[in-house]
């Protein structure tokens, strides 16, 4: 018996088992053996990423005005787990600035919080990923590169306030008069 109180397999049991586990294993092999490769020859053929694809944040301007849509508020400062944006904020008379606004990409989670909290859709996400570098440094991303990405490349369907409609309630609230059906099983009123 062995130690642990039961009885020792023996050879040709275990050799079964090893011959049926290289058998599974050489099957999945030979099955995917004559599979066409899935590979993309990267630079050289691009694949078609979906239409919520999200990649690389970026600033925005006012398509209107030509000003640019960060009012310096901080949120996205705030909310980033990371803590890889810092804002400065600069006052004016008629609205306030981002005076500084920097991201250090390369140790951003893109977790996309900073994009559903501003207010004025200044912080966005592009259909892009292309940003290799061999040097950290490049990485980090003052405001004038946000705004050239933003310029560059294709925005995403996720902005801050398309997000906020998509995670509001289907149906609308209650009027706080409103009465409420009584439950089954409620104890009847005592009337007096």
């Amino acid at each position: 018996m062995a130690h642990d109180g039961t009885a020792p397999k023996g050879f040709w049991t275990e050799t079964a088992q090893l011959v049926r586990a290289v058998s599974r294993a050489m099957g999945v092999t030979f099955r995917n053996l004559w599979r066409r490769p899935v590979t993309v020859m990267y630079p050289d053929v691009r694949r078609v990423y979906p239409d919520r694809f999200r990649g690389i944040l970026a600033l925005t301007y006012d398509t209107e005005t030509g000003e640019e849509n960060c009012i310096g508020c901080r949120l996205c400062e705030l909310i980033c787990p990371p803590q890889v944006i810092k804002v400065e904020m600069l006052k004016a008379k008629e609205r306030n600035w981002a005076k500084t606004f920097t991201l250090e990409l390369y140790a951003c989670e893109f977790c996309e919080l900073c994009v559903q909290v501003c207010p004025t859709d200044a912080i966005i996400m592009l259909k892009t990923f292309e940003l290799a570098t061999a040097d950290r440094r490049t990485m980090l991303l003052d405001k004038d590169r946000l705004h050239a990405l933003g310029l560059e490349h294709t925005p995403s369907w996720a902005t801050g306030n398309k997000l906020r409609d998509m995670q509001a309630p289907p149906k609308a609230a209650r009027a706080d008069g409103a009465k409420e059906p009584a439950a089954k099983g409620d104890a009847k009123e005592t009337g007096a």
